[in-house]
């Protein structure tokens, strides 16, 4: 079974990955983890607008 995660946690994981890119030193790899970092606030503002859309 699938743990619930909700916009709040793909937040979070946003956070994290541009945390993570700011200290990195290989500019490749902040490249990909600001691009994991969009992804992520992506699926966040999609969860938002379908609880916004189905609040049961």
């Amino acid at each position: 079974m699938e743990p619930i995660r909700d916009s709040i946690y793909y937040e979070q994981l946003a956070r994290v990955a541009r945390l993570k890119a700011d200290t990195s030193d290989d500019p490749h790899l902040a490249l990909r983890l600001r691009e994991a970092a969009i992804k992520h606030e992506r699926m966040a503002r999609r969860l938002r607008r379908t609880d916004a859309l189905d609040p049961a």
